[in-house]
């Protein structure tokens, strides 16, 4: 049983991780600016909430020393499109809230280091990207990343600490947030399951890679329960399936057949979908060797646990989504 700290414990990827960690026995204190998430309400006796900033390091380093951490899972962070118009906020989240943690596990001795970073990390390049492909970030999320992820390295070569990360490509799943290009994938499946109708900005022939967020909490656990002496680096590819916007509907259709779904291509959309080359396939196969990472929802499987999810948080989930 570990004693874990989630940072970012209450936005869209930590709340489920911070759920798999409770259920399988976890101690587990949550660091965010925010009080809690009423999607998790119903375990919220069973982990410890601290309130800071990751730019502060007493704040840290308290969270971590009163604590006793033996683990921390680095999965807060500002994203897009926020991060693009706000780079001090960005910079101080994910480059100097990231030192801070590496710092503070360097100073007490914390066992283990997992992370979340992104393939926003890359740019250019063929659709197949290597898990060592030069990362040349044409976004400044993407730039802060790569620093995090040299970060993470450096304090591993320099000072022990178990630095371990997985990138993401499109993490979806319902009750996400945000107004990215890549939320196409979200809303499709979920406005489904809620029975609202949705125009799908983009061409039906757009792919893209993504990954379901209860895959995504649950690569991280199993890269932390790695032997060390089975992994060749530090920094994995993770992926769930490519799947394009007429697939996204077809599978919606066929658990909801009455879904209300139809094509209204937003162009200004389409051009940022080609500018971050969303299409792109990381290279996982490290990952499946070095530590077993099997994805657990193909896209079937990722529609009916939409259905289910919504089932048991409509109250939650069913909010007002733009229009493009």
């Amino acid at each position: 049983m570990d004693n874990c700290l989630v940072t970012g414990g209450f936005g869209f990827v930590g709340r489920f991780l911070v759920r798999m960690l409770v259920e399988r026995g976890d101690r587990v204190t949550v660091f965010d600016r925010t009080p809690g998430s009423p999607y998790l309400d119903d375990i919220s006796d069973r982990f410890n909430v601290k309130l800071g900033d990751f730019e502060n390091f007493v704040h840290v380093t308290e969270a971590v020393r009163e604590n006793e951490i033996d683990t921390i899972y680095h999965v807060g962070a500002l994203i897009p499109p926020r991060s693009e118009w706000d780079p001090s906020f960005c910079f101080g989240a994910n480059v100097v809230g990231t030192y801070n943690f590496l710092e503070a596990a360097r100073l007490f001795r914390v066992p283990n280091f997992i992370a979340a970073s992104t393939q926003s990390t890359y740019s250019d390049g063929d659709r197949f990207i290597p898990d060592d492909y030069t990362q040349k970030p044409n976004t400044f999320y993407g730039t802060t990343k790569v620093c995090a992820e040299r970060l993470g390295e450096a304090y591993w070569q320099h000072y022990g600490v178990n630095f371990r990360a997985v990138r993401y490509c499109i993490v979806n799943g319902p009750g996400r947030g945000g107004t990215t290009p890549g939320m196409f994938v979200v809303w499709t499946l979920q406005q489904a399951a809620l029975g609202r109708p949705f125009k799908v900005f983009v061409e039906p022939h757009v792919e893209v890679a993504s990954i379901y967020v209860k895959d995504a909490a649950k690569a991280l656990i199993d890269l932390r329960e790695a032997d060390e002496s089975r992994l060749t680096r530090r920094i994995y590819n993770s992926m769930g399936y490519t799947v394009t916007a007429r697939q996204l509907v077809d599978v919606a259709k066929k658990y909801v057949p009455d879904a209300d779904l139809s094509f209204r291509v937003n162009q200004d959309m389409m051009r940022k979908i080609r500018s971050l080359s969303l299409d792109r396939v990381m290279d996982i196969e490290p990952a499946r060797r070095d530590f077993n990472y099997r994805p657990m929802y193909d896209l079937d499987a990722t529609m009916q646990d939409y259905i289910a999810e919504v089932r048991a948080h409509r109250e939650l989930i069913d909010r007002p989504i733009p229009e493009f």
